[in-house]
């Protein structure tokens, strides 16, 4: 999947094309991929698949020689120009190339290896977008900075809790107090470039432990889209906001091979959701209501949700998980209203965070009305977990969908 799109991104712009041959990465005047690290090792692996060639009207600066003056066996690969392999015209392999991948590019047309593929191909996207945006803004306050190994675990851990653009909040944050560090403490540049990194992983994990609302950043536009991102967010995915997405959102679905929910009734429901959440790490005291439909005011399962933060220790909250096998509507604004209200009535302690589990989908309007409860920072926090979501939380769990015949 990488090397499918990474070939379109390289091949389809006109202006990065001429008579079958790509232009430099260098001479681009779009981005190839978010980054110069990540353009290495897709150009890497394409030629290594034998899917790129490199073209003799490459410069000659773009090839390594030999002290005696004789062309060596490497080559730069940001300077050569490349061209598909083949025995027709050059023109025509572009031209196939892209006919066919167009005819697969949509999620719903992708084969079950991309599928399989497009979770790690999403992360090393996203991370990619996530390192570039932070050297753009520690350069802003003067800082150079090269990303290494813990900046990629950082990302990699921040992106599974949140989107790009709320990793962005974070390196907006770290940036502008590494630069403050700088000035404050005097420290040389380098220094205060490299705690950006700490910053923000002690940011995220203290975001996550005491449930932080997190915003969402837009798209810098000093840093424009890349071509791959483009094609990925914007063609492949159709995503009216590629900054707010994540895979555990939208999950893509093998057709044919989505969880067969009306395989199980309410009570079922309820009982595979208490399972899911009782084989959890992080949550103890799981409980469930044994009676489907009770007047339990909105609460089916609750337990307490553990969350360790590395400066502050540990920390709890209170859950409350509502469960909805509705299959024949979507939850509306009214429902959720509705469930708010109801957990409030709840003599006990109360409730942290909400969860509204179903195996259908919200409307609109309920996603809508949900933002603008938890921008407003109100208790609980209100989570949804819609029949995708649930459907990747338990392709990791394939024994419960054994059990209960969902598949």
């Amino acid at each position: 999947m990488p090397a499918a799109f990474a070939l379109a991104a390289l091949l389809e712009d006109a202006e990065e094309i001429s008579r079958g041959v790509s232009a430099p990465i260098v001479a681009r005047t779009d981005r190839f991929t978010p980054i110069s690290e990540y353009d290495f090792s897709l150009l890497d692996e394409l030629t290594d698949l034998g899917l790129l060639c490199l073209h003799p009207s490459s410069a000659v600066e773009a090839f390594a020689w030999n002290d005696d003056g004789t062309l060596s066996e490497s080559h730069y690969p940001m300077l050569v120009a490349y061209h598909l392999p083949g025995v027709d015209s050059l023109d025509g392999r572009v031209e196939r190339y892209l006919e066919s991948f167009a005819t697969v590019v949509y999620r719903e047309a992708w084969p079950d290896r991309w599928v399989e593929q497009f979770s790690d191909f999403w992360f090393d996207l996203a991370v990619a977008e996530c390192k570039a945006y932070l050297v753009h803004m520690l350069q802003r306050h003067g800082l150079d900075f090269t990303p290494g190994q813990k900046t990629d675990d950082v990302f990699r851990r921040a992106l599974k809790w949140y989107s790009i653009g709320q990793v962005y909040y974070f390196i907006w944050r770290a940036a502008k107090e590494s630069a403050a560090y700088r000035v404050r403490e005097k420290v040389p540049a380098k220094q205060a470039a490299n705690s950006a990194v700490t910053r923000i992983s002690a940011d995220i994990d203290r975001a996550y432990a005491q449930g932080w609302q997190i915003g969402v950043y837009q798209r810098d536009s000093r840093l424009p889209v890349s071509t791959l991102s483009h094609i990925l967010f914007s063609r492949a995915l159709r995503l009216e906001d590629p900054m707010t997405y994540s895979p555990t959102d939208l999950p893509v679905r093998r057709a044919g091979l989505e969880l067969a929910w009306k395989n199980i009734d309410s009570a079922t429901f309820e009982r595979l959701i208490f399972q899911l959440v009782m084989e959890t790490e992080g949550y103890e005291n799981v409980d469930w209501l044994m009676h489907t439909n009770a007047p339990d005011h909105g609460r089916d399962v609750s337990a307490v949700r553990l969350r360790r933060d590395p400066l502050s220790g540990h920390s709890s909250q209170r859950v409350a998980i509502q469960c909805k096998h509705w299959l024949s509507r979507p939850v509306r604004d009214v429902d959720v209203s509705a469930a708010v209200v109801s957990i409030g009535h709840w003599r006990d302690a109360p409730f942290d965070v909400l969860v509204i589990a179903t195996s259908g989908r919200f409307t609109s309007d309920a996603v809508a009305w949900i933002e603008r409860h938890n921008a407003r920072g109100e208790r609980p926090s209100i989570e949804l977990w819609n029949d995708a979501r649930l459907e990747a939380l338990l392709s990791e769990r394939p024994q419960l969908i054994r059990v209960y015949e969902l598949r």
